[in-house]
Order: structure tokens, then C-alpha cells, then sequence
């Protein structure tokens, strides 16, 4: 077969109305000016921080700097970083909570090529945060935000 392709127009269609959507221009502009208004408030919000959450900077209480190392039994020996004397040691298939920080936070320094030697800083501010931080990284967790009992297992390490 050989020819043209011969296109019927589907059962019950109109073949009398417009053949084109004709959208009325004002239509058009208000759309444009939606779009527009819309792009230029989040780029003001992100230049001048307005609808943003931020943690308000408070003083610093108390500071821990501490290293985790993995034991030969899977427990995790918790050495302060200043005086090289073990501040704790978390026994296996216990401190869950703390466990899965901690991974969050050596994945984060393992994907950028960081070691060990770098303590990170368990730091309680003046408004009561109490905040896991890695300055190898810039990441840190606010571990108030994850209830009292969390809370208590990080408040442990800091005495």
C-alpha cells in the first residue's frame, strides 16, 4: 500500500467549532505576573531570611569535645578528645538512638574524605539546646529536638 495516510476524524467529534483554543490575553498577563510574583518572593526570602526557620544563636553553656571508636565487641568506647581518657562505653545492641546519630554523622565526613581525628563537639546552649556537632563537616544535630529521652543519653556524655 502505497499513498497518503488518511486521518477520520473520532465518532462523535465536532467538525463545525474553532479548530484552534484562542486564550483571551489578559488571561495570559495575569498568568505572567503570577509567575513572575511567585519566583521574585522566594528569591527575596532567600536573600533576606523572611519564612525561613533558623536556630537563634545563644551562648554556649558547656562543651565536650568527644571521639566515638568502634569496640571489638560492638560497643562503642567514647573518649574525651582533650584529656584522651574514655568518658564512656556504650555496651552492643544498646543507645540506638545515639548509634544512628553518630552513623548519620561519620557518613556525612566518609563521603567527604575525612577521618577520625577531628573530635566531634557535644555542645548545651543558654536557651537549653544540646546540640551534636562535627566540625569536620558543618553538620550538626540538635538533639532537643528528639525528645527528653534522647536528651538523657547525650546529657551522660557531657558530664
Amino acid at each position: 500500500m502505497t499513498g497518503p495516510i488518511h486521518f477520520e476524524p473520532e465518532p462523535g467529534a465536532r467538525t463545525d467549532g474553532p479548530s484552534s483554543m484562542n486564550v483571551p490575553k489578559p488571561a495570559l498577563i495575569m498568568a505572567a505576573v503570577l509567575v513572575v510574583l511567585v519566583f521574585s518572593l522566594a528569591a527575596s526570602a532567600r536573600v533576606f531570611g523572611f519564612g525561613a526557620f533558623r536556630e537563634s544563636t545563644s551562648a554556649v553553656l558547656a562543651q565536650r569535645d568527644l571521639r566515638f571508636t568502634d569496640a571489638a565487641d560492638g560497643g562503642i568506647v567514647v573518649t574525651d578528645a582533650r584529656t584522651n581518657q574514655q568518658a564512656a562505653l556504650l555496651l552492643p545492641q544498646t543507645n540506638g538512638f545515639l548509634r544512628g546519630t553518630l552513623r548519620a554523622l561519620t557518613r556525612e565526613r566518609a563521603l567527604a574524605g575525612i577521618g577520625r581525628e577531628v573530635p566531634f563537639q557535644l555542645i548545651r546552649y543558654a536557651d537549653g539546646r544540646l546540640v551534636l556537632n562535627d566540625p569536620a563537616t558543618s553538620q550538626h544535630i540538635t538533639i532537643t529536638s528528639f525528645g527528653h529521652t534522647q536528651v538523657e543519653d547525650f546529657d551522660r556524655l557531657m558530664r
